[in-house]
This record gives structure tokens, sequence and C-alpha cells, in this order.
């Protein structure tokens, strides 16, 4: 810096560059928050967002400007003509607007990157700085660029840092560096371009009737009143954030798939979300009250309390399954998890988490009962055979015994007759007996097929029956399965279609052969009387337990749909292997 032929030394105070640095950085974390809400808002919000960015991110670049201007050391003091000092402030808000209005898209593309670094570099940084500049006036001297390398070199940093600060914004983990990057572009470009500054003495005095000294600005002005607008534009942008995750997370204890209850730590419901209310009846009228004393059996509620105790004090998870009462008196089994969560002010409230796990304790059940009622099965099969022996086959043949015995006392042609009637129940023996063994076992499963072996079966059933049977059959002629897939799709239909003709007073039914790559379907349908699957559940049903375990053992499952008056749809699905 130069005054006449005498050398003047201007230096910066370095407590204010560092106040302008953070400044700058503050002010990049307002606007990487904000950018966010612009991007989450619709409508009214989105353009209120977008304007409080703007301000909020030029008033940031305006002061970061202004106090490196306050920091620097002259022998005359600095004055500034606050009609452009208002301009500059507008350049910036209008740069920083017009950027965010471009970064805040979801896909910004490379493209839209490079534009708004220029915009932001070019207009919004560099543009408020020569503005301010425009704006400075120095008693008895002038200013100018002697490098204009230095002018172009600040406002190519400007943009270069600008860049990298929208470029690393792509990417979820470096916001912390975009914003630091952004931060980093008002000083930079600064102190660039301040580099490039000479002052010439002149000896002019001005007569300018619009400046105001840089001092009476202040601190205050310049640097705290911008700071406190920043933090307050951080804190507005923290709150909307935690509002967003609270409506988040509220939506998520809601929906969430099991029943929870929030207690406070003497076990006092808190909340209880949809699902428990679904599973127990209680919903939010019982807020204030014991969970305790709502749904534990009498004689289980000194543990359960004490349970609750213990998790309070020590903060330790717990699991276990239990029994748990319903509003209406029933009684559910539940697996339970504990879960005790720190607040502030050092008070402990519990997430008590229950699963119904009725299905799963009713299958535990049946495999565990499941020999004994395979004996059972076996042994009611047992004395159906000895009874068709009994009552078919054996008087049968004590019958053609006595004729033939017989027939020997007697003249030829009685003889003849009686041996002729004693062959006709022979022949029909034989009938019996085929049929037997064709209801053990038939033949032509094993020869011809599934499709065969159904389509034999509807034959004698609507026969014997009177019931028809539609059979849609969707599986190719040539197609076979292993033994132990056929003869689990021909029981389950056999079985399905019993109880059709004994309980669902039907005089259709359906029944549908599927096979895709991985399984074989099977659907029995009926619009007969049906049943609650429930009761059925809870009574000493050998034919619907047959099924399904018959599925289950093939690693398959066997689903039974069916409500009283509306008719029965059993569908087993049966793994096929590759």
């Amino acid at each position: 810096m130069t005054a006449g032929n005498v050398v003047v030394v201007a230096s910066h105070d370095p407590w204010l560059v560092a106040l302008s640095v953070a400044i700058s950085i503050v002010a990049a974390y307002a606007a990487r928050d904000l950018s966010e809400r612009i991007r989450d808002a619709r409508g009214r919000a989105w353009l209120a967002w977008l304007a409080g960015g703007a301000v909020v991110d030029g008033i940031g670049t305006w002061s970061m400007h202004y106090t490196g201007k306050l920091a620097l050391r002259l022998p005359v003091p600095l004055q500034f003509d606050w009609p452009m000092v208002l301009l500059s402030l507008l350049v910036g808000i209008v740069g920083s607007g017009a950027t965010l209005l471009i970064v805040s898209r979801k896909d910004i593309g490379w493209i839209r990157a490079v534009a708004g670094a220029v915009i932001l570099g070019g207009l919004g940084i560099s543009g408020l700085h020569y503005t301010a500049m425009a704006a400075m006036r120095v008693e008895g001297y002038e200013h100018h660029y002697r490098w204009s390398e230095l002018v172009v070199a600040s406002i190519a940093a400007a943009i270069a840092v600008s860049l990298l600060a929208i470029a690393f914004g792509f990417q979820q983990r470096r916001h912390h560096a975009a914003a630091l990057l952004r931060g980093l572009a008002n000083p930079v470009m600064h102190y660039t371009a301040m580099a490039a500054v000479v002052f010439t003495y002149t000896g002019r005095v001005s007569g300018e009737s619009d400046l105001i000294g840089i001092s009476s600005l202040g601190i205050i002005g310049i640097s705290v009143v911008p700071v406190m607008v920043l933090i307050v534009a951080l804190l507005t942008s923290l709150a909307d954030r935690l509002q967003k995750q609270r409506v988040l997370l509220d939506e998520l204890f809601e929906q969430a798939p099991q029943a929870i209850a929030l207690l406070s730590g003497e076990g006092h419901l808190v909340r209880v979300n949809r699902e428990f209310t679904r599973l127990f009846g209680y919903g939010q009228e019982v807020l204030g009250r014991s969970l305790v004393e709502l749904i534990v059996p009498p004689g289980e509620r000194a543990d359960a309390q004490l349970e609750l105790d213990r998790a309070a004090v020590t903060a330790a998870r717990q699991e276990r399954e239990s029994l748990r009462r319903r509003k209406d008196g029933t009684m559910v089994p539940v697996s339970i998890v504990v879960v005790p969560v720190s607040v502030p002010a050092g008070e402990v409230e519990i997430y008590a988490i229950y699963v119904d796990i009725s299905e799963r304790k009713a299958a535990e059940e049946a495999q565990r009962t499941f020999p004994r009622r395979l004996i059972e099965m076996q042994e009611m099969e047992r004395q159906h055979i000895a009874r068709e022996l009994h009552d078919e086959i054996g008087q049968v043949l004590t019958s053609s015994v006595m004729m033939l015995t017989l027939s020997r006392q007697l003249p030829p042609d009685a003889a003849q007759a009686r041996v002729a009637e004693a062959r006709s129940l022979l022949e029909e023996l034989i009938g019996k007996v085929r049929g037997l063994a064709l209801d053990l076992r038939p033949s032509v499963l094993d020869h011809f097929g599934l499709a065969a072996a159904l389509t034999w079966f509807f034959d004698r059933y609507t026969a014997q029956t009177g019931v028809r049977v539609v059979f849609r059959d969707f599986v190719t002629e040539e197609r076979r399965f292993s033994s132990e897939i056929e003869t689990a799709a021909y029981r389950i239909v056999q079985e399905a279609l019993t109880n059709v003709a004994r309980h669902a007073h039907a005089q259709e039914a359906t029944v549908t052969l599927l096979a895709e790559d991985d399984f074989l379907r099977v659907e029995v349908e009926d619009r007969g009387a049906g049943f609650d699957p429930r009761e059925a559940r809870t009574s000493r049903s050998f034919g619907l337990t047959g099924m399904r375990e018959r599925a289950h053992i093939l690693g398959g499952r066997c689903i039974i749909h069916s409500s009283s008056g509306a008719g029965t749809r059993v569908v087993a699905e049966l793994p096929l292997p590759n």
C-alpha cells in the first residue's frame, strides 16, 4: 500500500479474521440444514424455507465480508456508502437464493451443480464482495486492483470451492465436508481479492453525505447480530428436523406389528399403540393406570411388578413368555420383552413389548402330541379294517362255508343251487376286498399318477355320496411327482371331500390342482355349511389335524379358510424338489 512517497503498512486483525471465517462456516451449516428443509417441503412451506434460506445464507456471506473489512487495519478510518452496502446485501441474498433453488433438488446432476457453483461463487460471493468494495471509502485515498490475475483468481477460487462443496453434498456421508467447504469459499475469495487491492494517496476529501463509518457499524451490527440470526436459523431447522423425526417415530410406534406399551418407572401406562389395543382390548382410556393390574393374572402380579421395578433399577433388558389377560377376560400366550430407557433428569421409562404366540404354542402342542394322535389314528384305521373284515368279509365267508357244507346233504339240483348262491356271495366278497384294498392304497395312484387317481376317486365318491366334484387340473399329463407328494395330495383331497360329505351338506365341490416350479398347490372348495376354525382347533378333529400334519411333514403348509354359513376352502402347498 502506498501514500505518495510514504509506504503505508496495512495488516489484518487475526481475531477478526478468525471471526469472519467462523461466521462463514456457521452460515454454511445453516444453509445446509435449510436446503434439506427446502428439499422436503411442499407448497407455501417450500417457498418460506427457500426465502428464509436465501436471507440467512446471504446475511452470513455479507457478514463475513464486512467482518473481513473490519479486520483491515489502516492509518485512516474506513467509511462505506450505505445504499451500496444494502445493495451488496441484496446481491448476496439473490445469489444464495438462486443457488439454493438449484441445489435443493433431490436429483441435481453435474450441469446443475456447475450452474449452482457459478451463481454462488460468481454472484453470491464475488458479486457481493466487489459491490462492497465499491461501497468502501478511505478519506484521502482511492483504491484500485493492481493485479488483475488475482481478481480473476479470487472469482475462480470462489466458483471452484463452491463446486466442491456442492459435489460433496451429493453424498450423504460427506455433508459436513460440504458445509465446511461452503464456509471456506467466502474467506478464500475475500482474502485473495484483498491481496490485489492497492490504495493510492490523492489528498481529496469526500463530500458524500451517505457515508457511515465501519466503526459505527461495529462488531455488533456486522458480526454478533448475523451470528444470532444464523443460530436462530440453525435452531429453527433443528426444531423442524426434531419435529419430523418425532412424527416418524410416532407413526413407527403406532404401526409396529408388536403390541407396545410405554410405562413410567412405576409401571403406569403412558402410551399404548394400535396393536396393543387390538390384542388386549385396552385403548387410551387406561393411561395412568397400572399395567400389571390390567393384564397380569392375579397370581403373577407380584412377580410382574418386581420384574418392572428391577428393570427400572438395573436398566437391563428382560425377555420371557407368559399368559396375559385381555379386557374380555380371556387369556393369551405372549412373548414379553421389557426394555428400560433412560430419559433426561435421571428418570427411566419402560417399553413393554408383547407378541401373540398363540399359533406357535398351538404348533408346538400339535408337534408334541403328534405321536399320540398318530397312534390313535392308526388304531381307528385298524378298528375300521377289523369291522369291515368281521361284518362284511367274515359274515360272507361264514355263509359260504355253511352253504357248501349243507349242499352235500341235498339232492343234486338243490346242491347245485346252493353252490351257485355261494359262488355269487364269494364274487361279491371279492369286490368288497378289492374296494377295501383300493381305499387303503389305490393302485392307479402308483401306476398312472395323481390326476388319474383323483379322477377315479371322484367317480366312486359321487356314486357313494351324491356330491358332484368339479375337477380343474392344471398339471400336464406327463408330469409325475414323488410318491410322498402324490400320496399326501391324494389323502388331503380324500379327507377334505370326506368332510364335505359328512358335514358341509353341499351338492357340489371343486378340486383344483396346480403345479408351479417349486410347489404343488391343491385346493378343495365347497359352498356348504362351513364352520368356525377356532372351535375346530380346540376340538379333537383328527381329519383337519391330519391334513395339516401331512403337509407339515413334507415342509409345506395346509391352510383352512371357513366361516359358518359361507363354505370351506382347503389350500395345501407341497414343496417340490428341484
